[in-house]
């Protein structure tokens, strides 16, 4: 390891991902303008050629860190294992199937840097492209918002698809991702912000998506699933949170519900579901802790989506 500071430290899952990592790795690697970053890699037992190709890839390079796990436990404790693990000032994570234009990094670091903000994050795009197509972008021009309520600057934007840079001490403050969720999307950026001190949002794709080959992401009933896990663990977590982040948090809760209703159900419309969706667009309202227990069930309930199986707890 270099003893020259870390400025930023990218952490990427890994499962069979073999396809996409020869482009995934030239944008990581060939991020530019940044003096000293630190790439660490987490396998979760991959079955393919995936460690073969990053360490190909990656030989040479200084301040690598690649584990190779010897089970398979999900996408949220290995993003945890890896968050443990950076030595940077911030921490910037990453699918192993999307792509980073090469300055995206050093220009949402230099936005952080000079508004002292603890989190900052850009949008993504869905781009139809073959994986070799995107190898070379660059950020286009782009606006931002700050907002110094870095939970609310969250909650009322739209902070997915792992398009972000956080402190490093934030991250692991807020113990990373919920352990509980297998997509961690959506528990990170909630997690975080309750740490944190300012967000940043910048209008422009800073994670380009390839053409999508067997991920999560085509499976609704999973990020259904997952949301509203996210927003129900943060809420019976923190229950003396501001009434008003309660109260946005328990709308998203209820239309992940609502949302899984729609697409289990016979005649949806005419269920409590809809009346308590309804009811929160109309006035957000504070939780429903008897109801969230209810929605809580009706999820855990449900077949054909993915749950971690012994956590790892890597940041308690």
């Amino acid at each position: 390891m270099s003893e020259k500071p870390i400025d930023v430290s990218f952490v990427m899952t890994v499962y069979n991902k073999e396809y996409y990592l020869p482009s995934v790795l030239k944008s990581l690697l060939g991020q530019t303008g940044l003096e000293n970053p630190e790439f660490i890699f987490i396998d979760d037992l991959s079955t393919d050629k995936s460690v073969e190709i990053i360490k190909k890839y990656t030989k040479g390079v200084p301040n690598v860190i690649i584990v190779e796990n010897k089970d398979n436990r999900g996408i949220s404790p290995r993003t945890n294992q890896g968050i443990s693990l950076a030595h940077g000032k911030y921490v910037r994570m990453l699918d192993s199937d999307d792509i980073f234009p090469i300055d995206s990094t050093r220009k949402m670091l230099d936005l952080a840097q000079e508004l002292n903000a603890d989190m900052v994050y850009g949008c993504f795009q869905k781009t139809g492209k073959f994986p070799q197509e995107l190898e070379d972008e660059t950020l286009e021009d782009f606006g931002y918002t700050y907002q110094k309520n870095a939970l609310l600057g969250v909650l009322r934007g739209r902070f997915t698809r792992m398009g972000q840079i956080i402190k490093t001490d934030v991250l692991k403050k807020a113990k990373g991702a919920d352990e509980r969720v297998f997509i961690q999307d959506e528990s990170i950026p909630i997690r975080a912000a309750i740490h944190a001190d300012g967000v940043i949002k910048i209008d422009a794709n800073v994670v380009l998506v390839p053409r999508e080959i067997g991920n999560f992401s085509g499976n609704k009933l999973q990020l259904d699933h997952d949301r509203f896990l996210a927003y129900y663990y943060v809420l019976t977590d923190n229950p003396s949170l501001p009434e008003n982040a309660q109260k946005l948090m328990y709308g998203k809760a209820v239309s992940a519900y609502w949302k899984m209703i729609r697409k289990t159900r016979k005649f949806p419309w005419f269920s409590s579901a809809f009346v308590r969706y309804l009811r929160c667009k109309i006035s957000p309202q504070l939780p429903n802790l008897s109801a969230l227990e209810k929605m809580k069930g009706d999820f855990l309930a449900l077949d054909g989506v993915r749950r971690v199986v012994n956590p790892l707890n890597s940041l308690e």
